[in-house]
């Protein structure tokens, strides 16, 4: 299994010290039922981080890796989240 805590923010800060924007997402991604098949989940954590299409993510090949870089990109792709620094702290 992998598990990552994925954030986007800017470099400006609010009153209480936060970046803003701040987005915030709990990316995991575990295997599936076929031999190198993996599904990747994103959940957001902080309350207005955009979501992709889609919040669950099926590889058939590639494993677990394959399955998280996929939802990985979705996150990078959203337009809220192209111009803001990314920290993944990956477990």
């Amino acid at each position: 299994m992998i598990k990552a805590h994925v954030k986007y923010f800017g470099q400006e800060r609010d009153e209480h010290g936060m970046p803003t924007p701040y987005h915030s997402y709990l990316v995991v991604s575990s295997p599936w039922q076929e031999d190198e098949s993996a599904v990747a989940s994103v959940i957001p954590l902080a309350e207005r981080s955009p979501m992709p299409s889609v919040s669950d993510k099926l590889t058939l090949s590639g494993g677990e890796q394959q399955a998280y870089e996929e939802i990985l990109a979705l996150l990078r792709s959203l337009p809220q989240n192209q111009e803001l620094t990314e920290l993944i702290d990956k477990e």
